[in-house]
């Protein structure tokens, strides 16, 4: 058990689509493809009307059930 509140919270990276293809080496469609899936929709955070993020630890930790 954390023996503080700091600990127990860690900041989540957040990075951009073009980052997350280029991290696994996807193509764009694939990217999108795959960001797509409703297992996937609690890793994604909308920006503004169409834009999104995608939280890499959540993202890594849903691909490896997935796949």
């Amino acid at each position: 058990m954390p023996m503080t509140r700091l600990q127990e919270k860690a900041r989540a990276k957040y990075i951009t689509v073009k980052e997350f293809q280029e991290q696994y080496s996807l193509s764009k469609a694939q990217a999108y493809n795959i960001l797509k899936k409703p297992e996937m929709q609690e890793a994604i955070v909308k920006i503004g009307q169409k834009g999104i993020r995608v939280n890499l630890d959540k993202a890594f930790e849903i691909m490896q059930k997935i796949f």
